[in-house]
């Protein structure tokens, strides 16, 4: 994870700031990953211990290698969040309240321990009241000499406009299914096919992660495939049994893989490609649900092409749409029918 993260726009960004000894007092980082926000955040706050080019310059080599062997330390109690002029808040597991914005009040007109300044990590800020925003935001406005924060949200639209005015925003878009995939594969070497949740995980890795671990994978790919073999008039009773999923971002990243592949199989029956019995199809080789290629072809021969493009725009919608706190039964029921609409 840790190197994915490195390789982002964002990192090299703070990293540039912080080397030419430019650093803002406020950043908000939007990474729509809830389960490894927090190491995103610690990841980042390394960033702003880092000693600047200006700090390092001339001096001699067993000094520069000092001060590298002090980095690793402040690194390492920031990843355990137990470094004195770093401080995370909320407690794991809880949101970020009124009295923890007290206490970073009271925190901030302390002197920093080791270095020349005070971090304040804030995560999920997006979660927060807007009571504990609003107590938060004066001293985001004028933060104490070598008092800096760095805030971070899955999501912006819960972010008062004037945090959001005032913070400068680093943002880690999703993940390539290479990318992921690629992650998985270090972080879980025994997994057989990295590939296939990275595909379904819609360029997160908390998502891939929580799909292999849950066991749930099965489950939701039984109710994309429900979704997909339904009718006008049948849909809304099938989005009432499968919308509450808590699982919304990787049943819709499920459904696109089926719409994708399924359109790889009737592009290919268009184009005269035969499936052979013995050999099958040649275009079977670049499916993603390999597995479950009998249900895909009956996929493909019942939407139309049109249908079958238009359901990865559709899906793209409805994937922006939950991320502004959309109805996700209404939301997939809207998304559903407009792929059905265009298979006449």
């Amino acid at each position: 994870m840790r190197r994915l993260l490195q390789d982002t726009r964002s990192y090299a960004l703070l990293k540039t700031e912080r080397a030419e000894n430019r650093l803002g007092h406020a950043y908000l980082l939007v990474f729509d990953d809830a389960r490894n926000l927090r190491t995103a955040l610690r990841e980042f706050a390394k960033l702003f211990f880092l000693p600047a080019a200006a700090e390092t310059e001339g001096i001699a080599p067993a000094t520069n290698q000092t001060t590298d062997a002090a980095y690793d330390r402040i690194c390492a109690l920031i990843d355990e969040e137990n470094f004195a002029d770093c401080i995370f808040l909320p407690e794991k597991g809880k949101k970020f309240s009124v009295e923890d914005a007290e206490r970073i009040r009271e925190e901030s007109a302390l002197k920093p321990v080791e270095s020349d300044s005070r971090l304040f990590v804030v995560s999920d800020f997006g979660d927060a009241t807007v009571q504990a925003q609003n107590k938060l935001l004066k001293l985001l406005e004028e933060p104490p000499a070598g008092v800096r924060f760095l805030l971070g949200t899955t999501v912006t639209f819960p972010v008062l406009p004037t945090v959001l005015s005032r913070t400068e925003k680093l943002e880690i878009p999703p993940f390539s299914s290479a990318e992921v995939a690629a992650c998985l594969a270090r972080m879980y070497p025994d997994c057989a096919n990295p590939a296939l949740y990275a595909e379904a995980s819609g360029g997160s890795v908390g998502s891939a992660q929580n799909i292999l671990e849950g066991g749930y994978y099965g489950r939701l790919l039984a109710d994309a495939f429900s979704l997909t073999e339904t009718d006008l008039f049948r849909l809304p009773q099938t989005v009432r049994r499968v919308g509450e999923t808590p699982y919304k971002k990787e049943l819709l990243a499920i459904l696109r893989l089926i719409f994708r592949d399924a359109l790889i199989l009737k592009t290919a029956r268009i184009n005269g490609v035969e499936r052979s019995s013995r050999r099958g199809n040649r275009a079977e080789k670049y499916l993603l649900l390999r597995s479950e290629k009998e249900k895909l072809y009956a996929v493909a021969g019942n939407y139309t092409v049109r249908a079958l493009v238009w359901a990865q725009e559709a899906l793209s919608e409805a994937e922006k749409d939950i991320r502004f706190n959309a109805a996700f039964p209404q939301c997939l029921e809207v998304c559903l029918s407009g792929i059905l609409e265009k298979n006449f």
